[in-house]
């Protein structure tokens, strides 16, 4: 493969016989928010959303696993015009070849990205067991609703036979290290809360279990006769009539 030397600086260009692979990664400066790669915190919230997808059934829903990991949504699955982030942020970082739609199969990063949002959607459906009635119907795109075939794909195949996980129609599966989610900020103090609380009831309870063990101690050390208790006279014992008491 020719090698094209690069017209600016941070380009990357692997020559073909049609024109060159353009690379230029975190290179659009006009658009900040796609100057950096997801990050395993993105794809960590990105499994917690639980609902496959919501209406619209598009690139605007809310809470839908499919529009968060296309990369519509904030990783959280909640919809936000001005983001992009997983799949698209991936696409959008190379800025070049592999960020434009029609272009990008053409970088043979585009395999190893779906290979990989692959296997997001593979471990979605083997955390949530998620049954085929999840996924819509009718109202989606065009190729995109349960029992229609994938575009532009053949021979045909239609969604419905897809939603199911890698071992059970592709006979492989993925091997990744998934990562945890980080708590909030929001979560770290209510733990600390709860803790905090926790420990203060620990300690009312053995300190009412020592008082309550001292009071009983106290209570078993108590002479059988105290002073408030009547005492016979002295003289009694001197009484030359025993049949008469002295109190």
């Amino acid at each position: 493969m020719a090698q094209v030397p690069p017209s600016a600086v941070g380009e990357r260009h692997a020559g073909t016989e049609r024109g060159p692979i353009r690379r230029n990664p975190a290179g659009n400066v006009a658009r900040p928010m796609v100057q950096r790669l997801p990050e395993p915190q993105d794809v960590a919230q990105c499994l917690e959303v639980g609902l496959f997808d919501t209406p619209p059934f598009y690139s605007n829903s809310t809470n839908s696993f499919r529009n968060t990991v296309e990369g519509y949504s904030d990783p959280t699955g909640k919809y936000d015009p001005a983001i992009r982030s997983l799949h698209n942020l991936a696409h959008l970082f190379l800025n070049g070849t592999g960020g434009q739609t029609h272009l990008s199969p053409n970088d043979p990063i585009f395999v190893l990205l779906h290979t990989f949002t692959d296997a997001v959607f593979d471990e979605w459906l083997r955390r949530y067991n998620a049954d085929v009635s999840t996924f819509p119907l009718e109202n989606a795109p065009i190729g995109h609703n349960r029992q229609y075939n994938m575009v532009p794909f053949w021979p045909p195949v239609t969604n419905i036979e897809m939603f199911v996980t890698a071992p059970d129609n592709l006979g492989y599966t993925y091997e990744v290290q998934w990562p945890s989610r980080n708590f909030s900020i929001s979560e770290l103090v209510t733990m600390g809360v709860v803790a905090a609380l926790s420990l203060v009831a620990v300690i009312f309870a053995g300190a009412s279990c020592m008082i309550r063990a001292r009071s009983n101690m106290d209570e078993a050390h108590q002479p059988l006769l105290t002073d408030q208790y009547q005492h016979y006279a002295e003289e009694y014992e001197k009484m030359h009539n025993p049949n008469q008491s002295m109190v």
